[in-house]
């Protein structure tokens, strides 16, 4: 008879702080997007609910390996006043990864640093392949956790020249500015959404804005638009007109058409599915091309437990051996 595991591991947010940097997540997460494209998974799923204060988002999948299966689920809420009234992160929840083959408990682990971390390197890894080759002049919507994490993964793959940043409250821009100028040499500062879009050849939006407030006109021809905000109904950052006439490249396609930026260019029927040009993965195993440059690139990111489980796999071979808080959960 085959040994398994028979024991259930929990870590928690500072050892996965401690035990993997943001960039590592880089090369995992392009792994796992290579083993989606090569059919190499469990599909994908997630369900999306909304509460009083908040949102919950339940995210499920698995990868296959040669010898080994896994199976995991992520619970994150996001309850965006949780900074302010409870002095809590605005993102919270758990993610548990079994044995794929018999279904046992191999980990729990807090999800909230690996959220962070893992859509920042998707980020990178799609700026990675579909960015332009040239000096980056980076815009960034937003100035929370999130705009910081996706500023600090492209510095690890693009040759930033400098980083505007634009949100409501210039005051808050300025406070993640001032943090982050002390460690990169190049300049940083905010700017209006118009200047911030119209002078920079990548773009990230970070909001959980539902209405959105950057127009097509906005944009300059060849530009890689890197849409993080929309991961629920309703989300919008990206008018459709500008999603639209953008080479789409989702990170799983049939959830940007649920909940990323493509959902609402689809309800206005100005895309269809089939317009969507590849997923990530199709990009990293070579299986589609870069589009021509010139063309203005939409990497319409929705997050993915493929992501979450992958560097989860990675944290469970890399702390089960120094770690102490295991239990048994079965006789």
């Amino acid at each position: 008879m085959e040994k398994v595991a028979k024991e259930t591991y929990i870590f928690s947010c500072q050892e996965i702080e401690q035990a993997l940097p943001l960039c590592d997540y880089i090369p995992i997460i392009e792994y796992v997007h290579k083993r989606h494209a090569d059919h190499q998974i469990y599909e994908p799923d997630l369900l999306h609910a909304n509460v009083a204060e908040g949102e919950f988002h339940l995210k499920t999948g698995g990868i296959r390996f040669s010898t080994e299966e896994y199976y995991g689920v992520k619970i994150n809420g996001g309850f965006f006043k949780n900074r302010t009234n409870y002095h809590l992160p605005n993102i919270l929840g758990i993610i548990y990864i079994c044995d794929a083959r018999n279904g046992y408990p191999l980990a729990i682990m807090d999800s909230t640093v690996i959220s962070r971390y893992r859509t920042g390197a998707a980020t990178a890894v799609a700026a990675k392949y579909l960015a332009p080759k040239t000096q980056i002049h980076l815009g960034v919507f937003g100035y929370g956790t999130q705009a910081e994490i996706q500023i600090r993964s492209l510095a690890y793959v693009c040759d930033l020249q400098e980083i505007r940043i634009s949100g409501r409250n210039p005051d808050k821009a300025r406070l993640l500015i001032e943090k982050l100028q002390t460690e990169y040499p190049f300049p940083i500062y905010w700017d209006t959404p118009e200047n911030t879009a119209r002078n920079s050849n990548i773009l990230v939006t970070t909001t959980p804005s539902r209405h959105y407030y950057i127009d097509k006109n906005w944009i300059v021809p060849g530009t890689f638009i890197a849409a993080i905000g929309a991961d629920s109904p309703g989300k919008q950052e990206l008018s459709p007109e500008l999603v639209a006439s953008s080479v789409i490249v989702a990170d799983i396609k049939k959830q940007v058409c649920q909940v990323g930026e493509s959902q609402h260019a689809l309800r206005e029927s100005l895309i269809s599915p089939d317009d969507i040009y590849a997923e990530l993965g199709e990009i990293v195993s070579g299986r589609k091309k870069r589009p021509e440059p010139g063309k203005t690139i939409l990497y319409d990111s929705t997050g993915t437990a493929l992501q979450d489980i992958g560097v989860g796999i990675h944290l469970y071979h890399l702390l089960k051996q120094k770690h102490s808080i295991k239990f048994k959960l079965f006789n």
